[in-house]
């Protein structure tokens, strides 16, 4: 279980850590990438380009520093999933909240998912279980080793969306 946190907001570091051991939940803090911090010789230097023509649909921006350095660390997640082997992983932002019965229902989902024999590369587990038209953030994921193969195998930093953009464009949910 992967926790993003951007290393200046201890404060949302703290009080997940308090929340997640009360869970019983066991982590490995990820320190996010700092949109802010990044310039545009770094951002050429690691081959980021933005999608060509590509403005959000809603507010006709291009991608802020700030989705960048989001994606940034959604995308060393993936890259550590697939250079450890690791066969699924679940990823949470540090602004995710959660339900009391959040634990038991995620390892439900994965004892069905296990039992049915499900070919998966990516389930949500932020948000209600809906199918949703449009998506506005990914507040948490569970991903297996063949969902970060297809991540990170269509080269995203070349044609970057934000990352709650990617992900169901990359699993054929997004209008």
């Amino acid at each position: 279980i992967f926790l993003i946190n951007l290393k200046r907001r201890f404060d949302w570091r703290d009080r997940m850590l308090s929340t997640l051991a009360v869970l019983g939940i066991d982590i490995t803090l990820t320190e996010a990438v700092d949109g802010k911090a990044l310039n545009t010789s770094q951002l050429q230097a690691m081959g980021i380009d933005m999608l060509p023509g590509y403005k959000d649909p809603y507010s006709g921006c291009v991608l802020t520093q700030w989705e960048i350095g989001c994606f940034l660390s959604h995308y060393n997640i993936w890259k550590q999933v697939l250079k450890q082997g690791l066969q699924h992983v679940l990823a949470l932002e540090d602004d995710v909240r959660f339900m009391q019965w959040f634990r038991s229902r995620l390892v439900t989902i994965m004892e069905n998912v296990d039992q049915v024999g499900l070919d998966w590369d990516l389930i949500r587990s932020a948000g209600n279980l809906v199918h949703p038209d449009y998506s506005y953030w990914i507040l948490g994921y569970t991903l297996s080793l063949q969902g970060g193969n297809r991540l990170l195998g269509a080269l995203p930093l070349g044609k970057m969306l934000s990352e709650d953009k990617y992900l169901p464009v990359m699993f054929n949910k997004h209008p």
